[in-house]
This record gives C-alpha cells, sequence and structure tokens, in this order.
C-alpha cells in the first residue's frame, strides 16, 4: 500500500504477524543460549561434579584422621579429647543462652604477670630450681606411655567392627568408609569405589554385617561384566547370606555361563544357584518372572526404596527388580523366562514331564512350601503392625510429655505388600494357580 506522494504505507499487523515475530525471537534466543552454555565454563553438571568432589576432599580427610586415631587408640587421650569436646560444647550453648549470666571479667593475679630483669622470680633464672620440668623430658614420657597403653583396633576388630560388642568408633569409622565409597560410585571413580567397598567388607562383621557394602560391590562387577570378580566375591560371604543382590547375581552369572557353554559352568551349577536364591527371597523370584505384565502396571512409588536391607525382604527385592539388574536379566535371552518355567513348573508339578523342553524346564529340588508368598506375606505384615502399634504406644505415652513430636509416618511394607499381593493375584488368576 502506498500514499499519494509515494511513500510507503505502513500495514495493520495481525495476530498471525505477531506471533511470526515472537517465534523469530523465540529461536534466536535459544540458540542464543544454547552458544552461551557451550562457550561458559560453569554449566551445571560441572558445578556438580565440582561438589561432589569437595565432598570427596572432606570425607577423605575425615576418614585418613580417624584411621589413624584406630591405628594407635590411647583410652586417656580419647576420654581426654571427649571431655575437652564436652566442654566446648557447654561453652557454646551458654554463650548462646541469654539466661545465663556471663562472669565479670576481673583484674588477672600475680601469677599471669611477665616481670623481667631482677623483678623475675629464681625458677625463671636458675635451671636448678626444683620446681623446674624441662618440657622435653615431660614429652618423652607421655609418648612412652601413650606407646604402652595404644591398640591397634583395626586389626584387633577386624570382621567385628559391625558387632554390638565393637567400640562405637568402629561404626563411625564404617559409617564414614561407606560415605567416601558412594561418593567414589557417585563421582565415577569405581576403581576408587571397589578399594572402598573391599575395606569395609574386610572391617564389618561376617555374621551380621550392617553396611551394604557387598550389595554395591556386585552391582559394580556386574555392570562392570567382571563375572570372575563377582564369583570371587560371593565365595568370601557366608553361603546363608540371604542378600538379594548377592544370591539373584549369583544365578544370572551362573546361567550366562551355562548357555555360554563355559568351563566349569552347567545347568545343574545355575540350577543350583538359582534355588538358594528363591530360598533366600521369594518376592524377587516372582517379580522376576512375572514384572512386564503384571507387577510394573500395580507397583508405586518404588523409586523411593534406597538400600534396603535384608531385615526388610519386600522392599529389598523390589529395589533389585527396579534397577540396572533386572534390565540384565531381560538382556540375557531366555533367562527371564527360565525363572518363570521354574516357578509355573515347580507350583504345577511338572518337573518330572519327559516331554519338556530340556532348555526351560525345571530340575531344581524345589517344592511348593519355597514357593509360598502368601505365608511369607502374612508374617512380614504381622511383623509390619506389631511395629507400628508399638510407635504408636511410644507415640501417645502419657508419661512422654515431650511437645515435638513428630507424627507418625505410614508404614511402607504394609502398603507396599498389598500392591504385592494385588500382582500375585492377577498372576494367580491368569495363570489358573
Amino acid at each position: 500500500n502506498f500514499k499519494m506522494g509515494g511513500t510507503k504505507k505502513r500495514g495493520v499487523w495481525t495476530n498471525a504477524d505477531h506471533m511470526e515475530r515472537d517465534g523469530k525471537r523465540n529461536k534466536k534466543k535459544v540458540k542464543q543460549f544454547e552458544r552461551s552454555q557451550r562457550l561458559t565454563h560453569g554449566t551445571e553438571e560441572k558445578f556438580n561434579t565440582k561438589k561432589i568432589q569437595l565432598h570427596i576432599t572432606k570425607t577423605e580427610r575425615q576418614v585418613t584422621a580417624l584411621r589413624d586415631r584406630l591405628r594407635s587408640w590411647d583410652d586417656v587421650t580419647e576420654e581426654k579429647r571427649r571431655k575437652d569436646m564436652e566442654e566446648a560444647e557447654r561453652k557454646k550453648r551458654d554463650a548462646a543462652d541469654p539466661t545465663i549470666k556471663k562472669p565479670r571479667r576481673r583484674r588477672l593475679g600475680p601469677e599471669t604477670w611477665k616481670l623481667r630483669g631482677a623483678a623475675r622470680p629464681a625458677w625463671e633464672v636458675y635451671d636448678f630450681d626444683v620446681r623446674y620440668e624441662c618440657p622435653h623430658i615431660k614429652a618423652h614420657e607421655d609418648a612412652k606411655g601413650r606407646a604402652g597403653r595404644s591398640r591397634n583396633l583395626l586389626l584387633l576388630y577386624k570382621g567385628k567392627f559391625g558387632n554390638s560388642d565393637s567400640p562405637e568408633v568402629c561404626r563411625d569409622y564404617l559409617i564414614f568408609l561407606m560415605r567416601l565409597a558412594l561418593l567414589y560410585k557417585q563421582a565415577k571413580k569405581f576403581k576408587s569405589a571397589r578399594t572402598t567397598f573391599l575395606e569395609c567388607l574386610e572391617l564389618d562383621s561376617e555374621q551380621r554385617p550392617i553396611t551394604c557394602a557387598r550389595s554395591h560391590l556386585m552391582r559394580i562387577y556386574l555392570n562392570a561384566n567382571r563375572p570372575h570378580s563377582a564369583r570371587r566375591l560371593w565365595g568370601k560371604l557366608s553361603p546363608k547370606d540371604a542378600n538379594v543382590w548377592i544370591r539373584y547375581s549369583h544365578a544370572l552369572v551362573e546361567y550366562t555361563a551355562w548357555k555360554d557353554d563355559k568351563e566349569g559352568s552347567s545347568q545343574a551349577v545355575a540350577c543350583e544357584a538359582l534355588s538358594n536364591a528363591i530360598r533366600a527371597n521369594i518376592y524377587c523370584a516372582y517379580y522376576l518372572a512375572f514384572g512386564n505384565n503384571f507387577f510394573d502396571d500395580v507397583m508405586e512409588y518404588v523409586e523411593e526404596i534406597v538400600d534396603a536391607t535384608e531385615e526388610e525382604p519386600l522392599e529389598e527385592s523390589i529395589e533389585y527388580c527396579n534397577s540396572e539388574q533386572r534390565q540384565s536379566w531381560e538382556e540375557n535371552d531366555g533367562a527371564v523366562e527360565w525363572v518363570q518355567a521354574v516357578i509355573l513348573d515347580t507350583l504345577q508339578d511338572k518337573n518330572n514331564d519327559t516331554d519338556m523342553d530340556q532348555s526351560t524346564s525345571s530340575t531344581l529340588p524345589l517344592s511348593k512350601e519355597d514357593l509360598d508368598w502368601r505365608g511369607a506375606l502374612q508374617q512380614l505384615e504381622k511383623a509390619a503392625k506389631a511395629d507400628f502399634e508399638r510407635q504408636e504406644e511410644g507415640h501417645i505415652n502419657p508419661n512422654n510429655n515431650s511437645d515435638d513430636q513428630e507424627p507418625l509416618e505410614e508404614v511402607d511394607a504394609l502398603m507396599f505388600s498389598g500392591m504385592f499381593r494385588t500382582a500375585m493375584e492377577m498372576v494367580e488368576e491368569k495363570f489358573g494357580l
């Protein structure tokens, strides 16, 4: 459009024109942002890496300091350290409390005076004074006393750090070691993480370990495709260890070796490993076998379970079946179908069927009692309800006059057991069990 004088007339912009202009501006902003992210030195990933490295450095110093104390443990020195810490904490509380009167500062006595010249006392001038005490001789005598009293707790309590009769400082050292190993793993320093986890295994209790070092170590070995290291690990552990990461990883490694015709592997070895895994944790077997079609549609809040122990078998199995280990089972051809065939054949009494394909048939010495999930789930629910009632009684105890009581949390075990029961009822209806 043009005016009479030949000048260009400004047209009226529609809504489409505005949208087109805003789209071009947004594309330009996105390109500018991407360019700044490529050129900047402070991306979010780099910030997180630096934060993890700072935590690693701090934890390494704490572990080193505590390790030195454990190697030369002296009860007298540690008692003095404890009293000094309590006194410092008391002074800190008193300084923050406005109701406590601060002591008035008084004039210092003559014992604090620093006299010079002829006014100095005789014991500062003459070395033969009876009150003179050589600091070097005193330090030497103190060092001799500490050497006679010191003990190496790392050797005395090796393999017993998790026991109840071990000193509390031993359990503190395990806590710092686990924290350092997990930081190494998060920073993808797997060699340092493996060394730290192995140190935890050597120090922790062999019968009732209190750390999850063996679980994380097994996951590192399987993710790195090191079956020989995994075999050495479960060879060191007790055969009665019911850890789901150990038992089911053992079954997976033996199944893979059997299918690949590795030396020393056979169907009997793989079946024995799976049999031990099923007896150790029955929930994980059902979850692995029927997870894709049943459990995944029912189970919720599974991401909230972290580092479950053997005392929580249901939560431990849910965590295992929602980790990278389940993907390892699914990537091995026939592994999940093998577990499913074992369960169905045992429940349907098909173990002696000669017409069944030997590649999937079950030769496990399992019985229906070993696959009874209802009885195990009822015992778990009973224990969870009793624990909840004890917590409730302690919460409403009339003798407890504390005003800052925390509200009771929902018992997760009952919630997960209800979802597991629903999924298993669907499985039984589908297969007619």
